[in-house]
C-alpha cells in the first residue's frame, strides 16, 4: 500500500511540473547556462545520427569542462521525443521524481516509514527541487547521483555486502559525469565509506571492498575525466578558487562570520524562508543531539555506534560538502542541491531526537512549510506566484516564497515579473541568434572562431551556437571575453584579441568579432563598449554589419583578414 502510494506522490508531482513546463516553457527563452547546455545535447543527438553510436561517443567524451551526462542522456530521448523545448525537460523532471523515490528510500533506512514520509514532504515541496526540474540545468541530475551514491552505501552496511558495493561505485563515479562541481562532494562520501569500512572487526573484507568501490569509481569517472582532465582542473581552480570566481561571490572561508551569512542567503534564495529556517533548526539540533550522546554515554561505544549507523553518510556528506561551499568563493546555480536530501534527513533526525513533543509537531510543520512552498509553485497566474520577500536583521531581504521560473527571474532577476516573455519579443531575440549564425556562414568562419566583446544575458556565445547547431548540425568557436580574467581595460580587450590566454577561448585568431553598443542585459562586471570597439579598431577589424536588439541597443559585427575566413 505504501508503494502504491509513494508512486501516486511521484506521478501527481511529475504531473504540475510537467504542466507547468508546457505552458511557460515552451517557446521560452533559455538562460545562457540552458542555452549552452542543449547545444551540447544537439551535438551529441546530430553526432549519433551521422556517425552512429562511435560518433555519439567520441562527441559525449569530448564536452570538455561541462559535465556530460544530462545533454547524453537528452540527446538519447530525443531519438523518442524529438528535438523540442518541452522535450529538453524530460531528464531533470524525471530526476526530479528519481529525487523523490531516493530521499523516501534513504530515509526510510534511517529512521522508519512514518519518518521517510516527512523527508519526502520536505525534499518533494523544496522550492530549489522544483525550480530545478523546470530548468535545463545540473543540479538535479547531481543531486540523484550522490543520494543514489549514499543510498547504495547504506544498504551495503558499511561495505559488507557486495551487491551493494558496485552500485556505490557507480554512482560516486557519476557525480563528476553529472555536474562538474560535484567533484568537491565526492570525498565525503570516500571518507564514509573507509571509516565504514575500517571500524568494524571484519575490517580486512570491508577495505577489499572499499577498494573495489574505489576501483569502480575512478572506472567510471575516468569515461570523462581522462580525456578532459587538464582542463576540469584549470576550471574548478579558476572559477571555483581562482580569481574567476569572484564574479560568483567575495566571502569565503570557514572561519569567515561573512561567507556563513552568504550561505545562508543562498540557501534562503534557493529553498526559500520557511524551508530554510526548518532544515537550519534541525541541524543545530542534531548537533546538539550527538553531542550530548557522546558526552553521556561510553564515547569510544557511542562513536562505533555513530559510524554503523546509516545516518552517518549523510551527516559526513553535509559536514564535508559544506566545507566546500563554504571555502569556494563560487556560490554558483544551486551548489546546495546535492545536500539537500542529506540535509533534510539530518535535520528531521536532529529534530525527532530532540524532544517528543517535537516529534509529534513535526507532521503539522512539514505539511504548513511543505504547502506554503507548494502553492505559489503550482501555476504562473496565481497571485500568489508574485516573489514575497521580508526585510530580516543581517540577511537583509529574504525570500519567502517564489513562483516564478528561470526566463522569470533571469531576465528580471531582482523585479516581480511573473508573465513569459512574449510571443513577439521571443521571436525577436531569436532572430539576432539566426541573423548572426547566417553572417558566421556568410563570411566563411564556420571552420574558424568567432569572438564575442560582451556577455547579454539573451544573445550571446551560448544562444549562437545552439542556432549554429540546430541549422548546420554542429557548433564553430566561440571564445568570449572575460573581463576578471582578461582584464577590463582597452589595453585588455586588445591583447585578448591579439594573443592566447584566455580560459575562455582563443580570440586571438578569430576572423569576426561582434560587440554591442549598451550594457542593459551585461553579466557582471560588465564590458566597457567604447573601450572594446577601440581594441577591436586597433587589433585590425574593420565592421561589416549592425543589427538591432529587442532592448533598443544594437549589435555590430566586426571582420579582419584571417586564413580561418578565406573561402574554401
Amino acid at each position: 500500500m505504501n508503494t502504491w502510494v509513494l508512486l501516486g506522490v511521484a506521478v501527481a508531482w511529475l504531473a504540475v511540473n510537467f504542466r507547468w513546463i508546457v505552458l511557460y516553457r515552451d517557446g521560452q527563452v533559455f538562460d545562457i547556462d540552458e542555452a549552452g547546455y542543449f547545444g551540447m545535447a544537439l551535438n551529441n543527438h546530430g553526432a549519433a545520427l551521422r556517425d552512429g553510436v562511435v560518433g555519439w561517443v567520441e562527441a559525449v567524451e569530448s564536452s570538455g569542462i561541462q559535465a556530460p551526462l544530462l545533454p547524453a542522456l537528452t540527446s538519447l530521448h530525443f531519438f523518442a521525443t524529438g528535438t523540442g523545448t518541452v522535450a529538453a525537460f524530460v531528464v531533470p523532471l524525471v530526476a526530479g521524481v528519481a529525487l523523490i523515490l531516493l530521499t523516501h528510500a534513504l530515509a526510510n533506512r534511517v529512521a522508519g516509514r512514518p519518518f521517510a514520509w516527512i523527508a519526502t514532504a520536505i525534499v518533494a515541496t523544496a522550492p530549489g527541487v522544483i525550480y530545478e526540474a523546470r530548468a535545463y540545468h545540473f543540479a538535479l541530475p547531481a543531486a540523484v547521483m550522490t543520494t543514489a551514491a549514499i543510498y547504495f552505501l547504506v544498504r551495503s552496511e558499511g561495505l559488507s555486502k557486495l551487491k551493494f558495493v558496485v552500485p556505490f561505485g557507480v554512482f560516486v563515479g557519476l557525480m563528476p559525469l553529472s555536474r562538474t562541481m560535484a567533484i568537491a562532494f565526492v570525498p565525503g562520501l570516500v571518507l564514509a565509506a573507509l571509516i565504514q569500512a575500517a571500524v568494524p572487526h571484519d575490517r580486512k573484507k570491508r577495505l577489499k571492498y572499499f577498494a573495489l568501490a574505489a576501483a569502480v569509481g575512478a572506472g567510471v569517472a575516468a569515461i570523462w575525466l581522462v580525456p578532459n582532465g587538464v582542463g576540469v582542473f584549470k576550471y574548478l581552480t579558476g572559477f571555483g578558487y581562482g580569481k574567476q570566481s569572484v564574479e560568483f561571490g567575495q566571502d569565503a572561508g570557514v572561519f569567515n562570520p561573512g561567507a556563513w551569512v552568504e550561505r545562508l542567503r543562498l540557501l534562503i534564495l534557493d529553498h526559500g524562508l520557511p524551508h530554510a529556517l526548518l532544515l537550519c533548526a534541525g541541524l543545530v539540533a542534531a548537533i546538539v543531539v550527538a553531542v550530548t550522546k557522546v558526552r553521556t554515554g561510553p564515547a569510544k561505544d557511542t562513536l562505533r555506534s555513530m559510524v554503523a549507523s546509516a545516518l552517518f553518510p549523510s551527516a559526513l556528506l553535509v559536514a564535508e560538502g559544506g566545507v566546500a561551499v563554504l571555502t569556494s568563493k563560487n556560490t554558483g546555480t544551486a551548489f546546495f542541491l546535492p545536500l539537500i536530501p542529506s540535509m533534510a534527513i539530518l535535520a528531521l533526525w536532529g529534530l525527532y531526537r530532540a524532544h517528543r513533543s517535537l516529534r509529534k509537531a513535526l507532521p503539522v510543520a512539514v505539511a504548513l512549510v511543505g504547502l506554503l512552498a507548494l502553492v505559489p509553485m503550482v501555476d504562473l497566474r496565481l497571485p500568489t506566484a508574485h516573489p514575497w520577500e521580508v526585510d530580516l536583521p543581517v540577511l537583509g531581504s529574504s525570500k519567502v516564497t517564489d513562483g516564478r521560473g528561470a526566463p522569470q527571474v533571469y531576465v528580471d532577476p531582482g523585479g516581480q515579473v511573473t508573465e513569459p516573455l512574449s510571443v513577439e519579443t521571443v521571436r525577436e531575440w531569436r532572430a539576432v541568434s539566426e541573423w548572426a549564425a547566417g553572417q558566421v556562414a556568410e563570411h566563411h568562419a564556420l571552420s574558424g572562431a568567432t569572438a564575442f566583446g560582451f556577455r547579454d544575458r539573451l544573445f550571446n556565445i551560448n544562444t549562437l551556437q545552439l542556432e549554429m547547431l540546430r541549422r548546420f548540425g554542429y557548433g564553430v568557436a566561440l571564445p568570449q571575453v572575460s573581463p576578471t580574467e582578461n582584464g577590463n581595460t582597452e589595453p585588455d580587450y586588445r591583447a585578448w584579441l591579439t594573443s592566447y590566454r584566455s580560459n575562455s577561448g582563443d580570440a586571438s585568431k578569430t576572423c569576426l568579432l561582434f560587440t554591442a553598443t549598451g550594457t542593459v542585459n551585461e553579466f557582471e562586471p560588465k564590458v566597457d563598449p567604447p573601450s572594446m570597439v577601440s581594441a577591436a579598431m586597433a587589433s585590425g577589424f574593420m565592421p561589416v554589419a549592425t543589427h538591432p536588439l529587442p532592448n533598443g541597443w544594437s549589435v555590430t559585427l566586426w571582420k579582419r583578414p584571417q586564413p580561418t575566413c578565406v573561402p574554401s
